[in-house]
């Protein structure tokens, strides 16, 4: 390699990592800086980010978001740097340093007295042991620990050159974080699916509120959990404007999706009640207050009236929007977080009359339903469209989550005897 082409890989490197912040911090970049990262890593161009068009009829992308493959990878990592340090490694060029390292430290583990040195360092590669073993068996190339062209880089995004003995636990992450997303990719393009289809921007009218709700969409968490990430509200579900804002119930749901789906949630519990079929519970359990709920719980009843406890609330949601697939941005909290974020949603909800709690009886927990008043309302002008036939996908996916989940419960309960 040049000088020149290693001064230019650099460069290039230091671009594309700048713009993966930026693609983190908002959940999207447009076209033109998607053109940017592409160069440096043509991969991410093969099914990994979501690309977004402002016309529908259009399939020219305006912007690109992540996915669920790109969120989940970061779930694996410590922090962005090494996040942005994974997304390098699906080129080539810049991971073949980095596979260099890895296998100087299989060589170096290998000459130890303690063969667990070796074997966890193979276990902490995961997959990513195949790229490291080829280095291994090419003759032609003699690894060795030494700082290579991005190492500054690696040093600013990680406090760490990747070839310092400190950063070892980093780089194994990063290549197996590499391997797992490059995999995605070749598993993609067999399945003819490497490029994905334009999702349209997110429509901030009314009139179109549910057809935001589509499959590949990215819902932004409740705002206390976003921390300093901030979602682009054309093209990623998120908070627009106040969740205090007294306009009417459709300008809310289309402003604040937390308060639709919620609000959703509720109305097909009370429909699924009226068929007399089975039936969803929000329950409170005791000593806690209904406007600040610690954990609510979700009951599932039978046909035959049949109780099953599904687990608390958060949990449920996050299988909800699994079944819709539709992603929590920018990662998947842990139900203890979402429960607690949730709760002043619960108190939104409350206060606008849009859920109610009824308190329960002696040795009897109390529960959330629907507002009577504003069940009135869902079969009523504007609302009407939008609480029947336009959310049938997001209605059953309620129910069919609800289903499954009380399913796989009583497999577990009949599992252990009791």
């Amino acid at each position: 390699m040049t000088a020149i082409s290693e001064t230019s890989l650099l460069l290039q490197a230091e671009r594309a990592s700048t713009i993966c912040a930026l693609l983190w911090q908002r959940g999207g970049i447009s076209a033109e800086q998607a053109a940017e990262v592409f160069a440096a890593m043509p991969l991410l161009q093969n099914g990994l980010l979501q690309p977004i068009s402002d016309d529908e009829d259009s399939d020219t992308p305006s912007a690109y978001i992540l996915t669920a493959s790109l969120l989940t990878a970061f779930s694996t990592l410590s922090q962005l740097g090494e996040w942005q340090l994974a997304l390098l490694g699906l080129n080539p060029s810049y991971r073949a340093h980095w596979l260099c390292l890895a296998a100087a430290r299989c060589r170096e583990a290998g000459s130890m007295r303690d063969p667990q040195i070796l074997i966890k360092i193979i276990s902490q590669l995961g997959n990513a042991s195949a790229w490291v073993l080829e280095v291994l068996k090419d003759t032609s190339v003699n690894p060795q620990l030494c700082a290579g062209p991005l190492s500054d880089l690696e040093h600013e995004l990680i406090g760490h050159s990747l070839h310092d003995n400190a950063a070892l636990p980093a780089l194994l992450r990063i290549l197996k974080a590499s391997y797992q997303l490059h995999s995605f990719v070749q598993r993609s393009a067999h399945e003819a699916e490497s490029t994905l289809p334009p999702l349209p921007s997110i429509d901030p009218r009314p009139k179109a509120l549910d057809k935001n709700w589509c499959e590949r969409r990215l819902l932004a968490l409740p705002y206390s959990l976003l921390n300093q990430n901030r979602p682009h509200p054309s093209w990623i579900l998120t908070e627009r404007g106040s969740s205090s804002d007294t306009s009417s119930h459709l300008t809310l749901f289309t402003q604040q999706p937390w308060l639709f789906l919620l609000s959703l949630l509720v109305f097909v519990q009370d429909a699924w009640a009226a068929e007399q079929r089975d039936s969803l519970l929000l329950t409170l359990p005791s000593n806690q207050n209904a406007f600040s709920p610690t954990e609510i719980s979700l009951i599932v009843q039978g046909v035959e009236g049949d109780e099953v406890n599904v687990g608390n609330f958060a949990a449920f949601l996050i299988a909800l929007l699994n079944n819709l697939d539709i992603s929590l941005y920018p990662q998947l909290p842990n139900p203890h977080d979402l429960n607690r974020a949730l709760a002043p949603l619960v108190a939104n909800l409350l206060s606008r009359q849009i859920w109610q709690f009824k308190e329960g009886g002696r040795n009897e927990v109390g529960f959330y339903s629907i507002n009577p008043n504003f069940s009135d309302a869902c079969y009523s002008l504007p609302l009407a469209p939008i609480f029947s036939y336009r959310s049938t996908r997001l209605q059953q996916a309620i129910k069919q989550t609800a289903r499954d989940i009380r399913a796989a419960k009583l497999i577990n309960i009949q599992g252990s005897g009791l």
